[in-house]
């Protein structure tokens, strides 16, 4: 709901919220209130009722139900920062080149740039590329403005809705890492100057205290795990076929995101 009403107060007027709804377990008092709230709006609201889908089937049919030119996406669990969030997602379109771009992310309390200086110069390289294995950097907490990177975050992203849609949507056959299947369809198609950039502008907070609706959060090492082995089979082998050369250094790789998860997250169950 506070994401709701923070969307709802937004400083720009032409804009609609498609929200795809999977919750089995809303109390028949909340339903009312989320329909109450969808009343209220002045038919900028509009909710789709689902039985779970997982992440990419629910934005391939927020996309079906969508009727503007910009998408912009953003997570239960997450804030716009400000009430000019949408409105500086459009403004960068107006560069006709740009085709998606990712937002800054921040936490409550803390809206400095994480990164040590020594590191930027790094970070201007990679930030949301792909390294030679085809693992992801993300630095989504960084405050400078990067140009022509490889994919968009699932949160605090916006794409022109033809190009989504020319690019085939998102894969439905992996429920997470589903922001790099789009990524890699959208590579053969980003030539004579079309790009997806970072911005430091508009940014989210991200809420580390809610869990969000597909609970990443709550992994045990062992989903940890098949979440990263999922990515790198059913994603990065179906478009990139001939890293799976590349196998036994990517078993490793993936070994490593698992135990910096587990030390970030103080995760010790299995």
């Amino acid at each position: 709901m506070e994401l709701l009403d923070t969307l709802l107060k937004q400083a720009y007027e032409h804009f609609e919220i498609i929200v795809v709804e999977q919750s089995t377990n809303l109390s028949e008092a909340q339903n009312k209130s989320l329909t109450q709230l969808e009343k209220n709006s002045a038919f900028r609201l509009k909710f789709f009722w689902y039985k779970p889908l997982g992440g990419p089937q629910a934005r391939n049919e927020g996309v079906k139900h969508a009727i503007g030119d910009i998408l912009i996406f953003i997570d239960d669990d997450d804030l716009p920062e400000n009430e000019h969030w949408v409105s500086e997602h459009v403004q960068h379109f107006e560069d006709k080149e740009l085709v998606g771009l990712t937002g800054r992310h921040i936490f409550e309390g803390n809206t400095k740039c994480p990164y040590l200086p020594w590191m930027r110069w790094f970070i201007r390289k990679t930030c949301m590329k792909y390294n030679w294995l085809k693992f992801p950097y993300t630095f989504a907490q960084f405050n400078e403005d990067v140009n022509s990177v490889d994919w968009l975050h699932g949160t605090n992203s916006s794409i022109r809705r033809e190009w989504a849609i020319k690019a085939g949507l998102w894969d439905t056959h992996v429920r997470n890492q589903d922001e790099h299947s789009l990524a890699f369809k959208l590579k053969t198609l980003l030539k004579n100057g079309y790009r997806l950039d970072f911005k430091k502008s508009p940014t989210v907070i991200r809420r580390m205290d809610l869990d969000g609706g597909m609970e990443k959060r709550k992994f045990s090492i062992k989903k940890e795990f098949m979440n990263q082995y999922k990515y790198l089979t059913r994603i990065v082998y179906k478009y990139n076929p001939g890293s799976i050369f590349l196998f036994p250094i990517q078993y490793i790789w993936i070994w490593g995101k698992v135990l910096k998860y587990a030390l970030s997250n103080k995760i010790t169950r299995v």
